[in-house]
This record gives C-alpha cells, sequence and structure tokens, in this order.
C-alpha cells in the first residue's frame, strides 16, 4: 500500500466519522489516546 492510498484511506474513515456525528475534536482525542497508548506500550517492550 502506498502512502497515498493510506492518506485516502485515512480521508475517508474521518469523513465517515464526521458523517455519523463524531465531531472534529472527538477524533482528534481519539487519535491523540491511541498514540499515546502505542508510546506507552512500546515503551515497555
Amino acid at each position: 500500500m502506498t502512502n497515498r492510498e493510506l492518506d485516502l484511506e485515512w480521508m475517508e474513515l474521518i469523513k465517515q466519522a464526521l458523517d455519523a456525528g463524531i465531531s472534529k475534536k472527538e477524533i482528534r482525542e481519539f487519535l491523540h489516546q491511541q498514540t499515546e497508548e502505542m508510546k506507552a506500550k512500546f515503551e515497555v517492550i
């Protein structure tokens, strides 16, 4: 999968979330939380 394909996939996911009524702020908070969880997971390894 190319970066362009991945970007388009992310754009579609975000569009679907917005269409479902999820706010931009909620999307940002979710992504931030996932990033922090991944950082914590890899710090343990």
